[in-house]
């Protein structure tokens, strides 16, 4: 199997056809289609249906395809990483987060730390993941740590800190219910509720609960892809919405009321990064500008283990790498 192969069965995809993924990489479209037929042949299955005047990816192509797009992009990305390196540029500094974290918290936390201690001296790189993030997805994608919601498969993985706060209820200004300094599930009624959709392990308990709670009301329930479009939701009038604490941006919850619940339902989140990644200063600054960030302005932070069982007699600092 050759790179060149690789090349081809991408352009083609990225490309729509034989003829233009030829001509994206300056090759005869003779030569791509054998070097896709070679790769095919030592490969054992086939990875195009060939329907005039489009191809299309077999099932296993479209799988096969994932891995090669994920070894392609870590080879232009090491090949970048050379360039920096003959050209004296220092490494960057690399963050995954999920998409809620990446929109809420961390900003602000970055903001604050970098103040007063530059993190990153030229460049920050910020991915965000829409969905759950997993080990793999940490160890795959080269970030120095990831901000992450738990629970998480820990192997391979370095656990710096973690902890959970309580979740809230927002509800629009207008609402009868911002009267009330603490809120009651039982006291939402018929209100409709809007939750995240089920695709995180964390978000399906949250899901459970409030559903389970308020199973016998009579309502609609709106389910979001994120905490941001549930709170422009809420904003809009449609209902109330469960939130975690973490995400909650000040603009974002303009207009917006956030209460306590009666009834305890935690959400959890942590740092983690790959167990043999050597963190850098600013690295390491950032992880612990992070959670002293959250300690002092999240309510009802509980340090916890990724378990979220309590953890108050364990510093989760300890832990960090020095570059």
């Amino acid at each position: 199997m050759e790179i060149r192969q690789l090349e081809a069965l991408n352009a083609v995809v990225t490309s729509g056809s034989v003829t233009a993924a030829g001509r994206l990489l300056g090759r005869s479209q003779p030569v791509i289609s054998r070097q896709v037929s070679d790769l095919e042949a030592e490969l054992g299955f086939v990875l195009f249906e060939r329907t005039r005047p489009t191809i299309t990816l077999t099932e296993p192509g479209v799988q096969f395809y994932q891995d090669v797009r994920s070894i392609l992009a870590d080879l232009q990305q090491l090949e970048s990483h050379v360039m920096g390196l003959r050209s004296g540029e220092i490494r960057p500094l690399r963050i995954l987060a999920t998409a809620d974290l990446a929109h809420g918290l961390l900003p602000t936390a970055l903001a604050l730390v970098d103040r007063f201690n530059a993190v990153f001296p030229q460049k920050l790189i910020l991915e965000e993941a829409v969905y759950e993030v997993t080990a793999r997805s940490v160890l795959e994608r080269r970030a120095d740590f990831a901000l992450i919601n738990l629970p998480i498969d820990v192997d391979g993985l370095q656990v710096h800190w973690c902890g959970q706060a309580p979740c809230q209820l927002a509800m629009p200004a207008s609402h009868p219910l911002t009267r009330q300094s603490m809120i009651h599930l039982e006291d939402i009624h018929n209100t409709d509720v809007i939750t995240l959709l089920g695709r995180y392990r964390m978000r399906f308990q949250l899901i459970n609960s409030l559903v389970q709670l308020t199973s016998r009301d009579k309502r609609r329930h709106i389910e979001v892809a994120s905490q941001q479009t549930a709170l422009s939701m809420v904003r809009a009038g449609l209902g109330v919405a469960l939130i975690d604490p973490f995400s909650v941006h000040p603009h974002s919850a303009a207009d917006i009321v956030l209460r306590p619940i009666a009834t305890d339902i935690p959400y959890r989140i942590g740092v983690v990064s790959p167990v043999n990644h050597i963190l850098t200063e600013g690295a390491t600054r950032l992880i612990r500008g992070l959670y002293t960030h959250v300690r002092s302005t999240i309510p009802q932070f509980l340090d916890t283990d990724v378990n979220g069982l309590q953890a108050q007699t364990i510093n989760p600092l300890t832990n960090l790498k020095q570059a």
